[in-house]
This record gives structure tokens, sequence and C-alpha cells, in this order.
């Protein structure tokens, strides 16, 4: 999921070891550009021609126009929000008949290292019932939100993924790319922002962008998309006994939103039993080592004597607290071209007000979660890096050089077999596995029922798979 317009707050600290592991995104931020502004990437890989070779998939256009860096359909969104537009607002919001309502508390016990209850992050404008969850995850897993029927939120956030798609960039609809690698929805729970760049101010506010994105889910604006999901009885049903209204894109935000806020939740890892639990042989000696290195001391009852300088490879500088993230922007070099001498994606300065443009946020993106990154590769903003190894490698080396490069970052001199424990620590992160069961959607008017698991497949495979078989429906 991607998007958003949000407040610009001090953005550096002093930047750790691996700052910039996955995040929140989707396909990407950018529209294709009509005139290329910025270094082209290298395009994903798609699936081959073959056989006779009657058709060949071409992948599109990766160029970026750094103006045209957030998704926006003109006038309908601003910053990824709604706004006033084409759309009326007995589309966007009704005022809710209360006595429609039928619904009850959702009760909820975090995970072992997370806090013990979501009472702090849970909007009072959204609070957690059981039909808003389950409504949540079935419009999270309907096509019916993409324009042609394909593409679902969990297309590019799949659970059994690490709520991600496992690519470099994502693809959409019509196996179109986005610039950006599709970050985790694992935590955001807890997230101040949303996206790579925190345009979002909420899960609420994330749940808007995506679905009228025309590289996303296609160009299309929210009165239809709330138009065709009007036409499904069960969902007109749902809406009145959950929000008291008919269907909006106000009751779909906060659905989705309260899906993820529970779905998701990564917690009960060897670290948190070790840290939280009270076990000391939870860890490895190796895991014990890394943490150490990361920057974590070790339980004050553990003998054990790793043997390794404390915080030397300084991720908790900005990987701090039980989520692992300080929510803030850093610019690690990712994107730079120095024979261009320009980023392939400007990051937080792009969505920055105008008159609060700053250059210390060019390239800065924002600081994710290490819960679980070892589900959730490939790495970094525009998913460069393929595995933990490679992000420890690029730390080591201080970055890549650019004149915004944040000051504190600077060679490690990490050992491998130093780099080698920060992985294991970092994979003893891992929580415990979040088990989602694909949900049986609600015909349409129609009388016919889409299949969500068609919709995790790779749109890139469907893409191929069409041009082979023009006549063939799904």
């Amino acid at each position: 999921m991607r998007r958003y317009l949000g407040a610009i707050a001090p953005l550096f600290g002093t930047v750790p070891l691996l700052l910039a592991l996955g995040g929140c995104g989707g396909t990407g931020t950018e529209e294709t550009a009509k005139t290329p502004a910025a270094s082209p990437e290298a395009k994903p890989e798609t699936p081959a021609a073959k056989g006779s070779g009657k058709a060949e998939l071409v992948t599109p256009s990766r160029n970026v126009d750094p103006k045209k860096l957030i998704d926006v359909v003109e006038q309908e969104v601003e910053g990824g929000e709604a706004s006033a537009g084409p759309s009326p607002d007995s589309v966007l919001w009704l005022l809710p008949n209360t006595s429609l309502i039928q619904d009850e508390p959702y009760q909820l016990t975090p995970p072992l290292g997370l806090p013990s209850t979501l009472a702090g992050v849970v909007p009072a404008s959204n609070p957690l019932t059981k039909g808003k969850v389950e409504l949540g995850k079935q419009l999270y897993f309907d096509p019916r939100v993409s324009l042609d029927g394909t593409v679902s939120c969990a297309t590019c956030h799949n659970p059994e993924k690490g709520w991600t798609d496992s690519l470099k960039t994502s693809a959409g609809i019509n196996g179109q790319f986005g610039g950006r690698n599709a970050p985790t929805v694992i935590n955001t729970a807890f997230g101040r922002t949303m996206f790579w760049d925190g345009r979002a101010p909420s899960l609420e506010g994330q749940a808007q962008g995506p679905i009228q994105n025309p590289i996303e889910m296609g160009k299309q604006s929210y009165k239809e998309i709330i138009t065709r999901l009007r036409t499904i009885p069960a969902y007109q049903e749902q809406f009145k006994k959950v929000f008291g209204t008919e269907v909006t894109l106000d009751g779909f935000a906060k659905a989705v939103a309260s899906f993820e806020r529970v779905a998701s939740l990564s917690g009960n890892s060897k670290y948190d039993k070790y840290t939280r639990g009270g076990d000391l042989k939870a860890l490895s000696d190796s895991e014990k080592r890394g943490m150490v290195l990361f920057g974590i001391s070790l339980s004050s009852d553990d003998e054990f004597k790793p043997g390794v300088t404390k915080a030397k490879a300084m991720c908790t500088s900005c990987h701090a607290g039980f989520n692992f993230t300080d929510e803030n922007f850093h610019n690690l070099g990712i994107g730079w071209d120095e024979k261009k001498n320009e980023f392939a994606d400007l990051g937080r300065w792009a969505i920055s007000p105008i008159g609060a443009k700053n250059s210390a946020e060019l390239g800065a993106f924002k600081t994710p979660t290490v819960r679980d990154s070892s589900k959730t590769g490939p790495y970094m903003h525009d998913g460069s890096l393929a595995t933990l190894e490679d992000v420890v490698e690029h730390y080591d080396k201080g970055g890549t050089p650019n004149p915004s490069l944040d000051k504190d970052m600077k060679k490690l001199n990490l050992t491998p077999s130093e780099k080698a424990d920060l992985v294991a620590f970092m994979k003893a992160l891992d929580g415990e596995p979040i088990k989602v069961a694909l949900p049986t959607l609600p015909p349409g008017a129609d009388g016919k029922s889409p299949d969500p698991k068609e919709a995790l497949e790779m749109p890139t495979a469907k893409a191929a798979f069409n041009a082979f078989h023009p006549g063939f429906v799904h």
C-alpha cells in the first residue's frame, strides 16, 4: 500500500546500519513520465516469451519525472487523501444512521514484545469492532476494487510473503511496474506515517491512495470504485451494520485499516522470548553477539561474554524501540547516480510543502521495522538490495556518497563474522508465523464471486499469459 502528504518534522538523527530494509508502498509512487527527468533504473524481469514468438510482453517504462512522484488523480486526491473533486460527497462520506449498526468491540491481545494494547494507536474516529475487521479483510482481498478486477491490496501485500510481494518493485494493473518496493504491512499499527516518503498520516489515509493509482489499480475515480462496490448486496448490508451507511470511501478506508491494524502484528520472536520472556537460551551465541553489535545489551542475568563492541553497527540509532524504527527519514545514498549527479527518486523532499523544501530531505526515506525482515526482501525503497547480507554490506561501506548523505553515515569496519552475527540477530526478530485464511468474497449483482487467490498471482504473469491466450477469461 502506498502514499501521502505529511507534515515536515526534524528528519535526521544518527544513521545506523539497516535504515531502509522494507517499508510501505506498493507498485510505486510514480506515474510513468511523459518526459523522463531522472535516470532510468534497470527494468524488472518479466516472463519471457516462449514457443512461437507470436507475442512479447513489454515491460512499461519506469523512467520517473520527479515532479510527478506523488500519486494523484487530477482533482480527486491531494497528497493521497480524498478531497473535493469529481466524486460527490455522498460517495466519500455519509452521516450514519446509528439505529442500523449491529456490531461489537474487537478484543485483541498483541503478541509478546509489543504493547499490551493498541489503545494508544487506534484512532478515536475508528474504534476496532468485529464486523469492521471482517469487512476490512474481505475488501483487502477483493480484486473488484481495481479497475479490471485483477488486483487487490493483497496482490502487493500478501501475508504469505511477509505482507509484501517479494518483487524488486511491484507490478500493478496490466503488468505495469512502479518505481518503489512494496513495504510490509507488518506492525504498521504503530506507524506515525505511511509510505516510504511518509505522506500518509495513518493507515486510514494510506488505504485511499492505491485504489485509484493509475499504475497500481487503475486510473479510476472514487465514485467509480464506490459505485462498483455498492452493486454488491452483501457489502451494502455489511456497511449498514458496521457504519450505519451505504458503502462509502470513509467506511472503506476505516475497514481496511482496521483489518491491517490487527492482522499484521508480529511478535513473540526469539528476541522477545529472551528479553521479555526470561528465556536466556532463546538466542544462540551468534544472535547474542549480533544483538550487542546492533546496540542492545544482554540480559543482566546472562553470563555469556559476547566479545564484541556494543553498538559498533550503530543500528539502534534509528532502529530503536519495540518495533525497531524511529519512524523518521534518512538519506543512505540509495538511488544516487554519480555521473548524472541526481537521484532516481527524490524521496521525502518531493512531498514537502512549497516553502519547506530542504535539501537534506533529498533521497531520504522512512526507517522500516526490522521485525520479520527475513521475509520482506528485497530491500530499500527501490528493492535494489536482494539480501540482508547485501544490506549489511551497504552500511558497512558507509552508504553511497552524495551531497545529501546523512552526516553520520560512515564506514563501520565490520569483520565477516560480525556481519554474519548481525544477520543472525535480525533473523531472530522474526515473529511467530501470521496465518491469514483467505475470505469468501460476496457475490456481485451477477451472482458471481471472485476467487481472492487469483489476485495473489503476479500481474506480470497474468499479462504474459493473456498475451498468448487473448481470448481466455480468468
